[in-house]
């Protein structure tokens, strides 16, 4: 699977902390699988400020942790040619060995597991439009970052939405203009967006929000590293976020938190 989109993101993913007092993320880390592994870990390592060691796995995955040890960021290869990267997000739910369950009554795919995973239990899965995605049920005392959204973008939000609030027990809630932020309790999980069509038709991609202490320089140091800031989002780094388009061709947000 290839991610092929080629215009802008403009519908920002809502800040959770915000409208949810002393909320965490239900989100765990993100996964990219890149055509240029190497280019992207250097990339990130700059970017989000993460130290990359070797995670072992078929194709020689790398985790990119946080100056608290926490797996932000896993990165392995695209073997799809040299197309642009495509993300996925690990999202965290109560039960994996039920929620894999959900997603074959839902005729999702499950590719892997449940297995052993990052100091829990993980499957690897895919959603009805073909997104690839983790489900891990940490274990006592696995770390969970806090660095991560993620926003899920569409054609058809009524479907993913449906598909979502029961594969991870949570629940919609509007969040204009035009996004639909998942909760389990007070945890957020992602937001459903729909796509913004042009000439092409753009398929369903995944985009995640990394949250930057210090916006400007995490911008300064994606631009330096040859991304680009996408122009209708530009306004939107001065009121706190940026969305932008790594070397690798894929979308990627900063949010200042």
């Amino acid at each position: 699977m290839t991610d092929s989109v080629a215009t802008p993101v403009t519908s920002p993913l809502p800040r959770p902390a915000r409208a949810v007092a002393g909320a965490r993320s239900g989100a765990a880390w993100a996964a990219l699988q890149s055509p240029a592994p190497e280019r992207a870990r250097a990339f990130y390592a700059k970017v989000l400020g993460l130290r990359f060691e070797p995670g072992g796995g078929p194709g020689g995955l790398w985790r990119g942790l946080d100056a608290h040890g926490s797996q932000v960021l896993v990165v392995g290869r695209a073997y799809t040619g040299t197309g642009p990267g495509v993300w996925s997000p690990c999202l965290t739910v109560p039960d994996v060995r039920g929620a894999a369950e959900q997603v074959r009554a839902l005729c999702g795919t499950v590719a892997v597991g449940p297995l052993p995973l990052e100091g829990g239990r993980g499957v690897l899965a895919a959603d009805r439009q073909g997104l690839g995605l983790t489900l891990w049920e940490p274990g006592p005392g696995a770390r969970i970052t806090e660095a991560v959204r993620y926003r899920l973008h569409t054609h058809d939000p009524a479907d993913a939405l449906a598909f979502h609030t029961r594969v991870l027990g949570a629940k919609a809630h509007p969040a204009p203009p035009d996004a639909t932020l998942l909760l389990r309790g007070t945890r957020p999980l992602l937001s459903v967006s729909p796509l913004r069509t042009g000439a092409k038709r753009p398929r369903p991609r995944w985009q995640p929000d990394f949250l930057a202490g210090d916006l400007d320089r995490a911008v300064a140091a994606a631009l330096a590293g040859g991304a680009t800031l996408l122009v209708e989002d530009a306004p939107a780094a001065r009121a706190g976020r940026a969305s932008l388009r790594a070397p690798d061709g894929t979308v990627f947000g900063l949010v200042r938190g």
